[in-house]
C-alpha cells in the first residue's frame, strides 16, 4: 500500500461524475515510489487479474442499478404525462 505523501505519489478526486457520484475516484499516478515491506501485499501477485476479476464482478450491480434508475424515471415521466392537462 503506498501512502499519502508518499514522494512520487498523486491522487487528484474525479470530478463531475455522472452516475454513482457516490463512490469516490481519484486519477493515481505513482512515479518511482518507495514501498517499504512493511506495506506491501502479500498475497496480491497479479494485479490485473485481481482488478480484472472486481470489475467483472461488480458491472452486473452497476447495470442492475442503472436500469432501475431507468425505469424509475421512465415510470415517473408516464405518470406525469397521462396525468397532464
Amino acid at each position: 500500500m503506498v501512502e499519502k505523501g508518499t514522494p512520487g505519489f498523486k491522487a487528484k478526486k474525479i470530478e463531475g461524475k455522472m452516475s454513482l457520484r457516490m463512490v469516490q475516484n481519484a486519477n493515481i499516478k505513482l512515479h518511482d515510489c518507495f514501498v517499504p515491506n512493511h506495506n506491501k501485499l502479500t498475497y496480491a501477485t497479479n494485479f490485473e487479474k485481481s482488478t480484472g476479476a472486481v470489475l467483472l464482478s461488480s458491472r452486473i450491480g452497476v447495470a442492475a442499478g442503472i436500469s432501475g434508475l431507468a425505469c424509475g424515471a421512465y415510470e415517473q415521466c408516464l405518470e406525469y404525462c397521462l396525468q397532464r392537462k
